[in-house]
C-alpha cells in the first residue's frame, strides 16, 4: 500500500516514522496489560480516553453504540472516592 497506505503507518509527534521494533516493543507492552472480560448481554462500558488506551478485537453478534462527549476534567479537581496521584 506504500509508505502513507494501509494497513498503518506510525510515526512519532515530529512526523519521523517509529521502527518496526519500536512498534514490536509497544505492541507487546499493550498485550502484557490488556484486560480481558467475557461480554454478557446487558454489559455496558464506560471508557475514559484519556487515561486508557483501548480497543477492540473481533466479535460475533449485534451491538449498540451510545457516545457522550464532554470536557476532559481532572479527577483531582473532583470529589473522587479512590486516591488519586498526579504522575
Amino acid at each position: 500500500y506504500g509508505e502513507d497506505g494501509l494497513p498503518f503507518n506510525t510515526r512519532y509527534g515530529d512526523g519521523d516514522p517509529i521502527g518496526e521494533d519500536v512498534v514490536q516493543i509497544l505492541n507487546e507492552t499493550y498485550e502484557t496489560h490488556t484486560a480481558r472480560e467475557p461480554w454478557q448481554a446487558g454489559d455496558l462500558l464506560l471508557v475514559d480516553n484519556i487515561r486508557t488506551a483501548h480497543s477492540r478485537e473481533p466479535y460475533e453478534g449485534t451491538r449498540e453504540v451510545l457516545v457522550g462527549l464532554a470536557e476532559p476534567v481532572r479527577l483531582t479537581d473532583c470529589s473522587p472516592t479512590i486516591e488519586v496521584s498526579d504522575q
